[in-house]
């Protein structure tokens, strides 16, 4: 029995899934509002900037990423118990 099949593992997964489109949608709404340049999110989650040559990236939005970057990598290595009650209260509202 895989981990991905056992009731822990399925809600660990989904907790996982909410947390890092929580992140995106903090990210991409709030922080980078209004910015013209443009972020590329991989297969990992992980963003990137795109500029064109010869415009500068403002500082706040350099530190942005790499805040969201961060909390993305901290998602991979994070059990339940690390999920706040909102987080958990969420999950149950949608999936149970």
């Amino acid at each position: 029995m895989s981990k991905d099949t056992t009731p822990y593992g399925f809600k660990l997964q989904k907790l996982k899934e909410l947390r890092r489109k929580k992140l995106e949608r903090d990210l991409l709404e709030i922080h980078l509002k209004g910015c013209d340049h443009l972020v590329v999110i991989d297969e990992f989650n992980k963003a990137s900037i795109v500029a064109k040559d010869g415009t500068w990236i403002i500082e706040h939005i350099r530190t942005a990423i790499i805040k969201y970057n961060i909390e993305i990598e901290k998602t991979f290595n994070m059990e339940v118990r690390d999920f706040s009650d909102k987080e958990i209260m969420e999950y149950e509202k949608i999936y149970e």
